[in-house]
């Protein structure tokens, strides 16, 4: 009987071959499995590794999708990097930026999310008064003619001039501030406030006569699109004082940085005039919760950005 030597090189050959096989198809499943990811996509498309990174982290998967069908976009990932971007806008944005090619993504940002490149007047939309002291009321956006306030209250004279009135909820936050500017050494009073439409209405045509359309039309709202109609505007003044520039006064400085803190907003200032459609107004405050106020001011923003990304957008804050 013959014994045969067991042939080591032999079986390391053939061990080895195993293993290359095995390397081989591990290699070649991971590369398949990679050709699926949306980096390797998006990579194909143009985007680079840099901004690969930025789209991944930005976006659900779904939106990657939508951006596989679009293609490779210039546009895309300065716009990801903007704070308050929504994608639902994105083809919006573009189409802007393709129009305005030196205007910022900020900017376009923040005027496509308020529908501020709509022409307002000719587009009404209604007002969704289920957002309560979220609802929105501007230019774009509008009460129906019988649209009531059922909470409209008078203010009492300690805190306004005479017949002011405003909703209940504003009434105590009001109070507290003014309360607490006295003790400041401020005295604020409510000079305007509640309207109802038909007061809007006949306010809005006298500017017609006596400016014309479209000056009523930059400095007055058309009735149904006033937030005094909602009893949650006014305009809070120091009481029997006049400034020849008034943002320079202390009692000025002491409400901008305090209002928020009571839930109200400056409502229309001069370098948001392109967004609100309304031109600065040194007085007008606007309630809105502590909350949004505190954003609101924190963030340097106006309400209808506000409203755009946290209330019609639904993003948590």
């Amino acid at each position: 009987m013959v014994v045969r030597k067991f042939n080591y090189f032999r079986f390391f050959v053939f061990i080895a071959i195993i293993v290359a096989i095995i390397v081989g198809l591990v290699l070649l499943i991971k590369n398949v499995n990679y050709k699926k990811t949306y980096e390797y996509k998006l990579l194909n498309i143009g985007y680079s590794l840099e901004e690969v990174k930025v789209i991944e982290n930005k976006l659900k998967d779904k939106e990657k999708d939508e951006v596989l069908k679009l293609g490779h976009n210039t546009e895309l990932v300065p716009l990801l990097k903007e704070k308050y971007f929504i994608f639902d806008n994105l083809n919006k944005y573009i189409e802007y930026k393709k129009d305005n090619k030196n205007e910022d993504y900020t900017k376009i940002v923040a005027i496509i999310n308020t529908e501020a490149n709509i022409e307002w007047l000719d587009n009404e939309k209604e007002t969704d008064t289920s957002k309560g002291e979220l609802m929105l009321v501007n230019r774009l956006y509008g009460l129906s003619s019988d649209y009531e306030v059922e909470d409209i209250v008078k203010v009492p004279t300690k805190y306004a001039y005479d017949n002011k009135r405003l909703s209940s909820i504003v009434l105590e936050p009001l109070q507290e501030l003014c309360e607490d500017a006295r003790n400041e050494g401020y005295t604020f009073v409510v000079s305007e406030s509640f309207r109802s439409y038909k007061e809007q209405e006949k306010l809005y045509n006298s500017y017609v006569i006596n400016n014309g359309k479209s000056e009523a039309d930059r400095i007055a709202a058309r009735p149904g699109h006033s937030e005094y109609e909602t009893g949650l505007s006014f305009e809070l003044v120091p009481y029997n004082k006049t400034f020849k520039d008034p943002k320079l006064s202390e009692e000025y400085v002491w409400l901008r940085e305090n209002a928020h803190k009571y839930g109200f907003i400056f409502r229309f200032d001069d370098d948001k005039e392109y967004l609100t459609g309304f031109s600065g107004s040194t007085w007008r405050l606007r309630y809105v919760g502590v909350d949004a106020a505190s954003m609101i001011y924190n963030e340097g923003i106006c309400f209808e950005e506000y409203y755009a990304y946290f209330v019609r957008g639904n993003k948590d804050e």
